[in-house]
């Protein structure tokens, strides 16, 4: 009896152990599910933050009375070209135009450069058939910004003899025609005398092109129901 009470009570508690594991790992699935679950809610909520802060200061520029202003999605990039060519969901029927500036919260993007209906290319100021009349902030000294096809854009003809500091402003002069005057571009990574009469600069964009996700288009005029 002693060792059939043994055996019989060995196997019990087998069984009762085997019973809490299974339970156990079914209740751990249901956990982590859960938790995956909530995980990704809590993204979408964090994405749709951050998305109305971007948003928030897009919206804020079209309360300038100055502008004609719509906001647009990013819809694609040419893997090819990713850091020189976008495209928005906005086009001719929404109001936009060749040479149309483009902008983000806080500075200057690229223009348009095609438009179908409802779609537009953007040319970013990192192309390398960009160029952009600008001015250093603090001597007001006009140059040209052309892009190179890299993160970091070349500033032409400031004078070999004019100080130029790192991290000094560069804003849009406003003498392209494109661009509004004082707009912000980016700020100087890098400056030296060059072999000729003319600095060697490189400048540093404000906006993060790669990860721009909205922007911002100039209008000739307002069109109504655009948004």
């Amino acid at each position: 009896m002693f060792v059939s009470d043994t055996v019989f009570g060995g196997i019990k508690r087998a069984w009762l152990d085997y019973v809490w594991l299974v339970g156990a790992r079914a209740e751990n699935r249901q956990l982590k599910e859960t938790v995956d679950r909530l995980s990704i809610l809590n993204r979408s909520y964090e994405e749709a933050r951050l998305e109305n802060e971007r948003l928030r200061s897009l919206v804020a520029m079209s309360e300038n009375p100055d502008f004609y202003i719509i906001v647009a999605r990013v819809s694609g990039r040419t893997p090819e070209f990713l850091a020189n060519v976008l495209y928005v969901d906005r086009g001719s029927k929404h109001g936009v135009t060749i040479n149309a500036p483009v902008l983000s919260g806080s500075g200057i993007v690229g223009r348009v450069v095609i438009v179908t209906e409802i779609s537009s290319q953007v040319q970013l100021i990192t192309n390398p058939a960009a160029s952009i009349g600008a001015m250093l902030d603090e001597s007001r000294t006009p140059g040209v910004l052309t892009g190179t096809g890299d993160p970091l854009l070349t500033m032409n003809f400031i004078s070999a003899t004019l100080p130029v500091k790192v991290g000094e402003a560069v804003l849009s002069s406003g003498l392209d025609g494109v661009f509004p005057k004082g707009m912000m571009i980016g700020e100087v990574v890098f400056s030296e005398r060059g072999k000729d009469n003319f600095r060697e600069i490189k400048v540093k964009p404000v906006i993060d092109l790669i990860r721009l996700e909205e922007v911002a288009i100039l209008l000739n005029s307002p069109v109504s129901g655009n948004l």
